[in-house]
């Protein structure tokens, strides 16, 4: 298993992708959204798990470059909570369709075998991204930080819930109970009920939000624990069954 990093051109610029590549690939790719602190030892964390599992992985730096400094530091929240206020993110959800369509192309990959999975603000990108892409196999979303934007611009040209209606892939939801958008998430369910999405719920107890993190004071190990069991079989399910 080794990983790289190498550039997809955009047109309107160069995407940076960290790519992970199985010693044992097993036909399916993911596409991996980061947590909104971009590309950092957490991700290459999740990429090189991932990849040691047999899927061909591609992180791209929705950010491109312009993320937080210091992408580990999880005890200030000034520097992320400025990188999302400033994200695109019409462009970064192109960003991550894009990496999406490369990886179909990818050598030994089953174009129909390709997964989005996504943590915070890269959440929001994979459920975005699932909506928009039908050819998608499954979508893996963790703690989705923005179902809803504060306001409608050129950066944020549509509420992300309001495109449920369009997911074509089965979608799994995973949270805690003490989320800041706990509350919100029924009501994803909901929608994805009333419009025939195949979709599960996994919820976990006394986590907040961002409960991966690696670090206090957002990290709760039992959710963290569980929550990779079910993701990456629900991955399976949907990629290798």
């Amino acid at each position: 298993m080794g990983l790289n990093e190498r550039t997809l051109d955009r047109g309107d610029g160069a995407l940076p992708l960290l790519v992970g590549t199985p010693d044992d690939a097993n036909g399916a790719a993911i596409v991996l959204a980061t947590e909104a602190y971009g590309i950092n030892e957490f991700t290459r964390g999740v990429v090189a798990k991932l990849a040691a599992l047999g899927y061909a992985v591609l992180a791209p730096d929705y950010y491109r470059g312009a993320g937080p400094k210091d992408a580990d530091n999880y005890e200030d929240f000034t520097e992320v909570m400025e990188a999302i206020g400033g994200l695109d993110f019409a462009r970064a959800t192109h960003d991550v369709m894009a990496s999406v369509d490369h990886a179909r192309e990818l050598p030994g990959v089953d174009p129909e075998r390709v997964a989005v999975w996504g943590y915070c603000t890269g959440g929001t990108l994979a459920l975005l991204t699932a909506a928009l892409d039908r050819r998608l196999a499954a979508a893996v979303v963790f703690f989705p930080s923005q179902p809803t934007f504060a306001e409608l611009d050129a950066r944020h040209p549509v509420q992300p819930i309001d495109l449920l209606w369009n997911v074509a892939c089965p979608m799994q939801l995973l949270y805690g109970d003490q989320d800041f958008l706990a509350d919100v998430m029924p009501e994803i369910a909901r929608r994805l009920e009333q419009w025939g999405v195949e979709h599960e719920m996994k919820v976990y107890e006394g986590a907040g939000h961002a409960f991966s993190a690696p670090v206090p004071p957002l990290r709760h190990d039992a959710a963290d624990a569980a929550s990779w069991v079910d993701a990456t079989a629900f991955a399976a399910r949907h990629l290798l069954d």
